[in-house]
């Protein structure tokens, strides 16, 4: 063995023995993770994931929501970010790159579009993905407002309030309600909205004609929007909200008694065939008999799963004198005005991360004889995005 050989990488300098070697370098445009080509337009949201932040065409340098993209020309570019990233969506072309990290990343470099013959599509957009919420929470909430009294044949309008509470779009909203007559008609204000966004709220009227009966008329108004990603199954959200409003009975007419003519004293003063001892003036004009009793009920509503945005724990119901609700074993609210729904507005922000429950304590009239009851409603407040640990010294 030439062991002189062996000893050509060392060198001695002033003293010191000194290794010399140079490692091999990766290519300079790989990426830490090799992308995988898929065909369209992809969201974070179509994979269970949740979009960070997103720069749109034209892509540019710059700080979005903790992300910071920096291009190192019209193709290629770097990213690192305060929050952990899963997925970077890069598209440009017909198609779209997809980076996916084996864990919570914070930064890479040397991400394109798909490749154009010998060189990547120019930048469209690039989406940054993370974990917070594994799947999409589609939800929608229906408010609901009409008159408390109509008398019969009346007319008057019910005014609707759909809200997409959930964190994606939804289309084919659909708003029902048993009672209109007139078509359903959406109405100002976001009447040129036409994408049913998170947080969007569209609004519609219809009229009513008052029936002659029942004195209390309930009804039952729904609406419902589709959430379709792309490869799971299209899922349909609905909610619905009641309302009741009386039509008074009609004024029962009262024929005055009827005196029967004065006859002189000489002549024996005539009987009344078929008289009826101590009969009530009217009363064969047939009295309006009071209604039956009716027991008390109550149902609270709310959304199930998890929520960001804000939504309605509603007590809908009959007989009802009082509603407390408490959130946490905590009272926040009491009303007692006569209405057919009794709601408390709920900001998930305002609570921490995690479980939260909803109790209404509902009191019923006397007149009902129905004790009263507390109905639970949870909710859930969603998890934020993981930080970046920082280090220092």
């Amino acid at each position: 063995m030439n062991t002189q050989a062996l000893r050509a990488p060392l060198a001695v300098a002033g003293g010191v023995l000194a290794l010399l070697f140079i490692a091999p370098a990766a290519h300079a445009t790989d990426s830490s993770v090799p992308p995988v080509k898929v065909d369209g337009n992809p969201k974070c949201i179509d994979y269970g994931l949740t979009e960070i932040t997103k720069f749109d065409s034209p892509v540019t340098d710059g700080t979005k929501d903790g992300v910071t993209l920096t291009q190192h020309d019209t193709y290629y570019f770097k990213w690192t970010s305060t929050v952990a990233v899963d997925w970077v969506i890069v598209k440009g072309g017909p198609n779209s790159n997809i980076y996916k990290y084996p864990a919570g990343t914070f930064g890479d470099d040397w991400l394109h579009a798909p490749m154009n013959g010998d060189k990547p599509y120019g930048l469209s957009h690039v989406e940054f993905c993370g974990d917070q919420v594994k799947h999409p929470n589609p939800s929608i909430l229906l408010d609901k407002t009409g008159a408390a009294t109509a008398a019969a044949g009346s007319t008057f309008t019910y005014s609707f309030k759909a809200t997409n509470t959930g964190d994606v779009t939804l289309g084919d909203v659909v708003l029902t309600d048993d009672r209109c007559e007139s078509t359903l008609t959406r109405v100002e204000p976001n009447l040129a909205d036409a994408t049913f966004d998170p947080g969007d709220e569209w609004f519609y009227t219809c009229t009513v004609i008052a029936p002659a009966g029942p004195a209390q008329v309930d009804n039952l108004a729904e609406v419902c929007g589709v959430y379709a990603p792309k490869g799971p199954d299209p899922k349909k959200v609905c909610d619905d909200d009641p309302h009741t409003f009386t039509v008074p009975p009609p004024d029962t007419p009262v024929t005055p008694p009827v005196t029967p003519p004065v006859t002189p004293p000489a002549t024996p003063p005539a009987t009344p065939p078929s008289s009826t001892p101590n009969q009530v003036p009217g009363a064969d004009q047939g009295d309006v008999l009071p209604e039956a009793v009716a027991s008390g009920r109550a149902a609270l509503r709310g959304p199930s799963g998890c929520v960001k945005q804000a939504f309605k724990a509603r007590v809908t119901g009959r007989s009802i004198a009082r509603v407390t609700f408490s959130v946490d074993g905590k009272k926040v609210k009491t009303l007692t005005a006569k209405q057919s729904t009794y709601s408390l507005t709920i900001r998930p922000a305002r609570y921490g991360f995690g479980r939260h429950k909803i109790v209404a304590k509902v009191e019923f009239t006397a007149a009902s004889g129905t004790a009263a009851r507390k109905l639970p409603l949870t909710f859930r407040r969603c998890a934020q995005g993981a930080v970046a640990p920082r280090f220092t010294g």
